[in-house]
């Protein structure tokens, strides 16, 4: 008798069992993955904790007072899974704000908040952290934070919200107004529009930042983005001194004190040595020696008339010049040519038709008359950044010329003594206005030379000695291609019809 004969599956048997393992893939795979993210997801909240309890453990053993900050560079003792990058703030009630990339998640928590949880809007840890290392703007006694509509008019700016967004190149702005009018600002709701009339000086904040070396023994180096990141100044300070590694710009080291920023004058100075101003559509303040600008600049922060008595005003010095000139020359500004101020009537603001426009009559492109928001000599390139850092005046800045000995020189300036060593940068002796080797590593000049005399863009790039010590910075309406945010010279340092100065203002 023949045995049964055994059969096996059919084609469409099998191709049925085939679609419903498809079918419970499709439904199963989402339902696993989500299990498997929620997980992760809970495991970098975890981890979040964790920082937080390991920064409330150390801010407790400190000696120091809050507000306390922590970044991955603390050696925070804490447990469990590390972030890549943290930041964790600690204020004056002890209570924590944390932004911190873990496991390819940024887990947040707020002040207000005792939860953390994970913002799924931040894809990169740039996003999740870069943003949190900006220093606010420190807003003091009479500064009023601005916005601006591409009119040029200005409105008190909500702290509170996105004032401000460095990663698409909108500075902050503030203001300072008169005496008579300050109590009503102070006190008014956002959105509320300040007159004109009123504002004394417009300022830009410059958050302190590292950036990375490329040229630091000096020699020639091609124009490239300067690579930029914003660092906390409770952070540890970066060194670096090779190419390649990353320096604390050395303008945020202000004497023996460690800055979070600075605000720097919109504009060159306006107005007259005993009312000074810093206003766009005007004349530039000019014919005055270093020392004259100096101390009527230094009066400001002193008289109580602009209302910023709890800051440091003063001229700007080589150094900050450079940290604006980087600033711009970064993501995070122009990152290009910034556009020449050609109006041979020095008014402050304007800009040409081209990068390197010879001198025009006329304001061709003025301050608050670009109602597309473009504003090509802006350090920006917008309303928000820094004006008249490529021609208008000449700008004198602190920068001094040792004499032999290295003891500060003088000449010409007007000095009857010699300033606050906070207040200038002193360059060591040499005899040649071609000897770069004497610039210092920020300052704009010799990490950004292209030969003895020339600078990025073909801007002048000398430097002062001991018979012409002072330094120029920006060149004037006229210079033309030579002008421009590298342009660097030597100035006599007396009074002289085409030089102005820049403000800047510091806490103190």
């Amino acid at each position: 008798m023949k045995g049964k004969t055994k059969q096996g599956f059919t084609l469409i048997e099998l191709l049925a069992v085939i679609v419903i393992l498809a079918v419970i893939a499709l439904i199963a795979t989402p339902l696993i993955m989500n299990v498997i993210n929620d997980a992760k997801r809970g495991a970098a909240r975890d981890a979040g904790y964790n920082v937080i309890k390991a920064g409330e453990l150390a801010a407790s053993s400190s000696e120091q007072n809050p507000p306390f900050y922590y970044d991955e560079s603390s050696n925070l003792s804490m447990k469990g899974t590390k972030p890549t990058s943290f930041i964790l703030d600690i204020n004056e009630e002890m209570d924590t704000q944390l932004r911190a990339w873990i496991n390819g998640f940024c887990v947040v928590k707020e002040y207000e908040n005792e939860t953390v949880t994970v913002d799924e809007s931040k894809k990169t840890e740039t996003d999740c952290t870069n943003a949190s290392r900006i220093e606010k703007p420190v807003i003091q006694d009479g500064m009023i934070p601005v916005t601006f509509d591409n009119d040029g008019n200005v409105m008190k700016a909500d702290i509170k919200s996105s004032w401000y967004d460095y990663d698409n190149k909108k500075w902050a702005n503030a203001v300072s107004v008169t005496n008579d009018s300050r109590v009503k600002y102070k006190s008014a709701s956002a959105g509320t529009k300040i007159e004109e009339a009123d504002i004394l000086g417009y300022f830009v904040w410059v958050p302190r930042y590292k950036y990375q070396l490329w040229n630091a023994e000096g020699g020639q180096a091609s124009k490239q983005e300067i690579k930029i990141e914003f660092e906390r100044k409770y952070a540890k300070k970066s060194v670096g001194k090779t190419n390649g590694e990353w320096l604390t710009h050395p303008a945020f080291t202000f004497g023996e004190n460690e800055l979070s920023g600075m605000w720097v004058g919109k504009f060159e100075m306006t107005g007259t040595e005993s009312n000074p101003t810093i206003k766009p559509n005007v004349g530039s303040l000019r014919s005055l020696n270093v020392s004259q600008f100096s101390h009527t600049i230094q009066s400001m922060s002193k008289t109580g008339n602009y209302g910023i008595n709890s800051y440091d005003s003063h001229m700007m010095k080589n150094s900050e010049w450079g940290a604006v000139a980087y600033l711009s020359h970064s993501k995070y500004g122009m990152n290009s040519e910034v556009w020449i101020n050609n109006n041979g009537s020095y008014i402050t603001g304007c800009g040409a038709d081209s990068a390197s426009e010879e001198t025009s009559s006329t304001c061709k492109n003025a301050y608050g008359s670009k109602g597309n928001g473009v504003y090509n000599q802006s350090t920006t390139g917008n309303i928000t950044g820094i004006f008249d850092m490529s021609g208008g005046s000449w700008e004198y800045v602190m920068a001094n010329s040792a004499n032999p000995d290295g003891s500060f020189n003088p000449l010409n300036s007007g000095f009857d003594s010699t300033p606050e060593s906070k207040y200038y940068n002193l360059y060591d002796y040499s005899t040649s206005s071609t000897d770069k080797s004497i610039s210092k590593i920020g300052d704009a000049i010799k990490e950004v030379s292209i030969s003895s005399s020339r600078n990025w863009y073909d801007d002048y790039g000398y430097v002062p000695y001991p018979s012409v010590p002072w330094m120029n910075r920006g060149g004037y309406y006229g210079s033309g291609t030579y002008a421009g945010i590298f342009y660097s010279s030597n100035g006599h340092g007396g009074e002289r019809s085409k030089h102005s100065a820049r403000v800047v203002v510091v806490s103190k």
